[in-house]
Order: structure tokens, then sequence, then C-alpha cells
């Protein structure tokens, strides 16, 4: 039976097959699957720049043509409602792309580790199946992290 190590942000999406082989004390790990999100690795701001439907936003001594008196500055929109919105949209996608992967071995097991600030957002999108075989989660951003020291990290959690 196959065990894989997920490891994922909004940007990036990497899957590595843990592989023991005769004589062999530790397991290896061997990257199988790697996406990148592009979109999710701009800021909000940058996707988002359009000048219709601006926002009045803050106060000062001048007046802007157009504006209620004491009323400069413009914002592109409300950000937060929005911002939640593209960010739970991403952790949608990163969510299809495991379910999508894991349904292909669908007697593996899996450990899994984000960033924190994503960590939750990505398990609450994906499948009942996919969640079952779960085995270990870490909330901490290992996307970058050397593939030799990522184990590690999952052993501490155990």
């Amino acid at each position: 039976m196959n065990h894989y190590i997920v490891i994922a942000d909004h940007g990036h999406l990497r899957i590595f097959e843990e592989r023991s082989r005769i004589g062999q004390s530790t397991p290896s790990l061997e990257e199988v699957h790697a996406m990148d999100f592009p979109h999710a690795r701009m800021s909000y701001a940058d996707s988002d720049s359009d000048m219709a439907g601006r926002f009045q936003s803050s106060k000062h001594q001048q007046a802007a043509p157009g504006a209620p008196t004491a009323r400069t500055g413009m914002s592109i929109d409300e950000r937060l409602p929005m911002q939640r919105e593209v960010e739970r949209r991403q952790s949608d996608d990163v969510a299809r792309a495991i379910n999508a992967f894991l349904e292909g071995d669908p007697m593996a097991t899996w450990d899994f580790a984000a960033d924190p600030s994503v960590h939750n957002d990505i398990l609450d999108h994906l499948g009942p199946q996919t969640r079952f075989r779960l085995r270990r989660t870490v909330a901490k951003d290992l996307v970058k992290q050397p593939t030799s020291e990522l184990l590690h990290h999952f052993r501490r959690a155990a």
C-alpha cells in the first residue's frame, strides 16, 4: 500500500511518495507530482486594479472633484469580503488537485502539511474519502523545505 506526503500552500502543491527499499532503515521520499497555482502567488491588489467602481476611502482637507467635501482617496473595492472569497477559491483549487491525485490510488494513505493560514481551509474542501485516508497533519509551511527534512516534521507530529 502506498503512502504519500502532501505539502501545500495557495501557490504550490507537492506530493511525495514514501518508499522503503530493502536494507534501508528509514524511508525515502520521491516527488511524484507538483503543481503551481500562479494566480495565487499574485497579490490581491495586482489581480483587481480596475478603476471603475471605486469606493471613497480616506478623509482629507481637500475635496476631490465629484466627491463630498473633506473626502479624497479611492479604494478599488471593499477588500476583506472579496479577498476572503478569493482565498477560499484558491484553497478549493488545491483541495481539488489533492482529491484528483489520491483518487488515482484509492488504497493509499497520506500525510498533509500546509501553511497555518490555509491548513484547515484546504482540509475543509477535501472529499470525505480523501480525508478518511489522512494519517497525520502538520500546520506548517514546508513547501520550500528540502525533501530530506520533510519526514522529520511528520515524525515529530506523531
